[in-house]
């Protein structure tokens, strides 16, 4: 990996949702390959086992993983204690995990079927970035990333749950931005189209790829790059910022 000014991350501790899998893996990958220590977290044990130790083997990294469901009222605690703990500081917060699309009309969608969204793309985030700031207080570069999507900010359509939380997150990201920035913490949403994981079903494909400009979907990477970019010294006079990673998809109004 080529290794831009101002990009490298020795010694700092990064923590990752949605880590086991993905684009979460992905992040991983690349903040490790920048020099970050990880926190990785996700609901499969085994997948994030697995996850670390090809960190450990591919990159020398220096990883700790925290399973379990990061809605639950002591995932916050239990996840910064583990940088905490283990090395006594914390310095990038990447929001990753996350729902995808549940495919639902309105007159299909109640009101219960979009909480578990907003649980886990909104709340869970708002209550792991209350928890991380006193500590994030302390770092020389604190960033907070946000994985949002394209479709909070263009609606695509029968997925309520979904878009209405990807919004809502990204209003989030900007009233962290507004009150943060006095400490020195830098809030940024990275916003994707569709990309080349499981989520994407395989009936879709073809349909996502059509709405591309580019012609394909993005690779995990290309997103890991961006968010590697927010989180170091190059990006540090970039706060309340939606970047747009998607092929030109926006273009065309998608």
């Amino acid at each position: 990996m080529n290794t831009l000014p101002g990009s490298r991350l020795d010694g700092r501790v990064a923590i990752v949702t949605g880590a086991a899998r993905g684009m979460g893996a992905a992040h991983a990958h690349t903040l490790a390959a920048q020099g970050a220590r990880l926190v990785l977290t996700d609901l499969d044990q085994g997948e994030l086992d697995a996850v670390a130790k090809e960190l450990r083997e591919d990159r020398h990294a220096e990883v700790v993983t925290v399973a379990g469901d990061i809605t639950e009222p002591q995932a916050s605690a239990r996840i910064i204690d583990a940088a905490i703990t283990t090395w006594g500081r914390l310095d990038v917060l990447v929001h990753n995990a996350g729902l995808m699309h549940n495919f639902t009309t309105l007159a299909d969608t109640t009101s219960d079927q979009l909480q578990p969204y907003l649980n886990v793309n909104v709340l869970a985030p708002f209550d792991i970035t209350r928890a991380a700031v006193p500590h994030l207080r302390r770092s020389d570069a604190p960033r907070v990333i946000f994985i949002s999507s394209q479709w909070g900010q263009v609606p695509d359509g029968h997925s309520y749950g979904y878009m209405v939380s990807k919004a809502a997150q990204l209003g989030l990201m900007k009233a962290l931005a507004q009150e943060l920035v006095t400490d020195g913490i830098l809030v940024n949403a990275i916003a994707p189209g569709a990309v080349h994981t499981r989520m994407i079903p395989d009936h879709y494909y073809e349909a996502e790829v059509a709405a591309v400009p580019l012609g394909r979907l993005a690779e995990p990477s290309e997103i890991a790059s961006a968010v590697a970019f927010l989180a170091s010294d190059g990006a540090g006079f970039i706060t309340g910022q939606t970047i747009p990673v998607n092929g030109g998809a926006l273009l065309v109004g998608i």
